[in-house]
């Protein structure tokens, strides 16, 4: 990494040296008050450039915040976060970007509140967010061990470690902004969710979640997945002011952002269907800082480091699987009766994907759009190094992925991070958290009972804090 040296102390006399036998000989053809003035004014701009230079020193590219690895204390009276060095900084901050005349101003929030959708690519969005988590040892919210979310249930959550807020929340679990609130203030939080193209979500669902199986004994191994899914859907009624579906294959973004809930209340009593939709969405609106849209990850992964003030390298992930079962085209037909299922997550898609747009103007275009080059180039270095793309091996749910490397085996242990399911990283962290370090120890000295995974989480904090990581 290359960096960026202020000049040594002994030049800065020599400087000021100039200035003065200058400002000298000028004065003995000027009046003595107007020199005066010309040597404060030289000065200033003198000590204004040595701090511009100071505050360029270790940045990164498209990191603002250079190499500076925080930690996310705050002290007992108000949320703040303290680095290394126990300075403390706010927990949001406004990040300036210049771009011609305009001046953008940005608000990064420190912590993340995620509502993790299904089929909407969020189990590989989770694994990023914990080797975010155990390189920065944040708190999270979730019940311990595991990856199922139900606040204000009864079951207790996690408690952060003393001394500490929450940080981040991205596990399953219904969306209830007025207990989220409370644990996750919106002052310091990012709150985001993801959605995803309706056909295509829904097509994933159905297959996952075994209803494409079951339709296939109903209707014999050569049904074709038009007749399939035809079967399926005329088992719901259509959607109508009296009834709408909501699972978790028909209109589940909708289903895990509160839509029941919400669609229930006094409020709303007597309004039509559509009429509780635009009420939905603008309530959601209101609620969500940014959402994310799975058909384009990059993107979206690159806006939300932006907001949140990460690394590139914070956002790299895996493609899990190289294939499952083949890909199977439907007919237009199909895709149409699937949309008139899907009304509630149609209207959510549609309206976040056009507001997706905002948000690249907001962050700048062309600054998104280098970013997502780079990060592009980064992440496929990355994956290439992690895999050997010449082995496959058989995973859940009949899916097939690469084999992971040596290097990602012995090298960049991140690899094998990432490519860890969630529900297992779910038991890791809350080992983490429960230690009132978050560390893990692997000299045989404790007597505690052996972690999960903790060769690698060792490795994985101990070559980001000596900036050994290669990632």
């Amino acid at each position: 990494m290359s960096c960026k040296c202020l000049p040594s102390q002994s030049v800065v006399p020599d400087i000021y040296d100039e200035y003065e036998r200058s400002l000298m000989v000028s004065s003995q053809y000027s009046n003595p008050k107007l020199g005066y003035i010309v040597y404060v004014i030289l000065l200033t701009c003198l000590v204004f450039l040595f701090f511009q230079l100071a505050n360029n020193n270790g940045n990164e590219k498209g990191n603002f915040l250079g190499s500076q690895k925080l930690s996310y204390y705050s002290d007992q009276n108000e949320n703040s976060h303290l680095t290394d060095t126990g300075t403390a900084t706010p927990t949001t901050f406004k990040q300036s970007e210049i771009k011609g005349d305009e001046v953008r101003q940005i608000e990064v929030k420190r912590n993340l509140m995620f509502i993790k959708t299904h089929k909407c690519g969020t189990s590989t969005l989770v694994d990023v967010f914990y080797l975010k988590g155990v390189r920065d040892r944040l708190n999270f919210v979730m019940h311990p061990y595991t990856h199922q979310l139900n606040i204000g249930a009864k079951r207790p959550l996690l408690p952060p470690r003393p001394g500490t807020v929450y940080n981040m929340q991205c596990q399953h679990g219904t969306f209830r902004p007025n207990i989220e609130h409370e644990i996750m203030p919106k002052e310091t939080s990012l709150y985001s969710t993801i959605a995803r193209s309706p056909v295509s979500q829904f097509k994933s669902a159905f297959s996952f979640f075994g209803a494409e199986g079951k339709m296939r004994k109903k209707l014999g191994p050569g049904a074709t997945i038009d007749e399939l899914i035809e079967k399926y859907l005329n088992s719901y009624p259509p959607p109508d002011d009296n009834h709408v579906t909501t699972s978790l294959i028909i209109n589940s973004v909708a289903n895990d952002l509160g839509w029941g809930t919400f669609s229930n209340g006094p409020e709303l009593e007597g309004s039509t269907l559509q009429e509780k939709i635009e009420a939905f969405i603008k309530h959601l609106d209101s609620e969500m800082d940014f959402v994310m849209i799975t058909d384009r990850m990059d993107e979206s992964l690159v806006l939300l480091k932006e907001y949140l003030g990460w690394n590139i390298t914070d956002i790299m992930y895996l493609n899990r699987m190289v294939s499952s079962k083949p890909r199977v085209s439907m007919s237009d037909k199909t895709k149409a009766r699937i949309l008139q299922y899907q009304v509630i997550d149609r209207q959510i898609f549609d309206h976040f994907n056009e507001s997706f747009e905002r948000h690249i103007d907001k962050i700048g275009r062309e600054k998104v759009k280098a970013l997502v080059k780079e990060f592009q180039e980064i992440r496929e270095t990355f994956e290439n190094k992690c895999f050997d793309k010449d082995k496959t091996v058989k995973g859940p749910y009949d899916s097939i992925s690469w084999e992971i490397s040596d290097y990602g085996k012995n090298v960049n242990v991140a690899c094998t991070f990432l490519q860890t399911r969630d529900v297992i990283l779910t038991k890791v962290i809350t080992e983490l958290q429960l230690s009132q370090d978050y560390t893990v120890a692997i000299d045989g000295s404790s007597n505690s009972k052996k972690y999960l995974l903790q060769e690698i989480v060792t490795k994985l904090q101990r070559d980001f804090a000596n900036n050994a990581d290669p990632v």
